[in-house]
């Protein structure tokens, strides 16, 4: 195959669980790590509940603004997604994914399109990226993709993401386009106003899953049969992450990754990722509570000296390198990928991450 290359706070006091004060500020603590370089977009500003008010910083990529066909509308902006990483995908693995009620765990990852091989999963992927703004379910979403979609085939798989309470999605845009330059078509919503749990934060997510879902199958879209729609995630950071997990059963949904999110539970089918920091109190107590209540393959990891606002200070960070290989070996069959979670000298049962947790885990 061959790819383009180119360079609020909130405190809620919840009825089950003493754990409650949400900090998904931008200027909260400094977590540590560098913000990556690589896939710069637009800048924005955050709201609501959201501190310190302004989003990721980045050059405007050259390119204009394009806006797409096929009805989905909004504004384009293109921006870099990386050198080629090399030829050659890996095989996708046979095995399936954990189930609920103790289901059997999964051995093996992929099913969907390969990818070439990488060797270092903190750089862009071998897509360029572009940003579409105002899309989706009343022009409120945005969207960070590969900018040629489909190429020789290849299904993406779409993401739904949910920020923190207040914020912007545009404060992970560093982040989110580095999931596009790995091939990943990603939904950012409209802020998500509520609290941990909240219903509307849930349907906002919903929502914007069932829509990129539909671009499928849907005429003259510029997704028309070019996603993997029965291998999409379901991410998200602090109440995002809560509302990804609660996500986690919808039909389409492959794999859940909940970033420093809260308590939550739902009948998810495929594997979790959940992420959180030594110095993270509130993210630490509350993922572990969630982890407790998991009856499907999960991993918690928790990073050394990071704190709740870690991933938007840091542009992902450590964090940003297992997320990609967590989605790449699930979804894509990276094997090289494989490293990262499985056995006892793991990339993340190591400095800088610590105590890893693994449930429904195969030996």
């Amino acid at each position: 195959m061959k790819f383009p290359t180119s360079s609020g706070v909130l405190c809620l006091l919840l009825a089950t669980f003493p754990f409650a004060c949400s900090l998904d500020t931008a200027t909260e603590g400094a977590g540590g790590g560098t913000a990556p370089t690589a896939g710069m977009t637009s800048a924005g500003s955050s709201s609501g509940a959201e501190a310190g008010g302004s989003s990721a910083a980045g050059t405007s990529p050259a390119g204009g603004t394009a806006a797409p066909a096929g009805g989905v509308g909004g504004t384009s902006i293109a921006s870099s997604g990386g050198a080629n990483a090399g030829a050659g995908g890996s095989a996708s693995g046979a095995g399936g994914v954990g189930g609920n009620a103790g289901g059997a765990a999964g051995t093996g990852g992929g099913g969907g399109s390969t990818l070439p091989a990488v060797t270092d999963y903190t750089k862009a992927g071998p897509f360029a990226t572009t940003i579409d703004m105002k899309v989706g379910p009343d022009g409120g979403y945005t969207v960070y993709r590969p900018t040629m979609l489909g190429q020789d085939g290849f299904k993406h798989s779409p993401i739904i993401f949910g920020p923190g309470i207040g914020q912007a999605v545009s404060v992970h845009n560093t982040m989110l386009t580095n999931f596009a330059s790995h091939g990943f078509v990603v939904v950012g919503t409209p802020v998500l106003q509520g609290g941990p749990g909240d219903a509307g934060n849930l349907k906002l997510m919903r929502d914007g899953l069932d829509w990129i879902l539909a671009q499928h199958a849907a005429a003259g879209s510029i997704y028309q049969g070019k996603l993997a729609v029965t291998l999409a995630v379901s991410m998200g950071y602090s109440v995002g992450g809560t509302s990804a997990v609660q996500l986690g059963g919808h039909e389409a949904v492959a794999t859940t990754v909940s970033i420093h999110g809260h308590t939550a539970m739902s009948a998810m089918h495929g594997p979790l990722l959940q992420t959180t920091g030594t110095l993270d109190n509130v993210g630490l107590p509350l993922q572990q509570a969630t982890y407790s209540t998991s009856q499907v393959q999960t991993f918690l990891g928790t990073l050394t000296g990071a704190n709740h606002g870690y991933i938007q200070n840091a542009g992902g960070g450590e964090e940003r390198r297992v997320i990609v290989a967590w989605l790449r070996y699930w979804l894509n069959g990276d094997q090289g990928a494989k490293s990262f979670f499985y056995g006892s000298d793991c990339a993340m049962c190591k400095a800088p991450w610590e105590n890893p947790q693994r449930k429904n885990w195969p030996q």
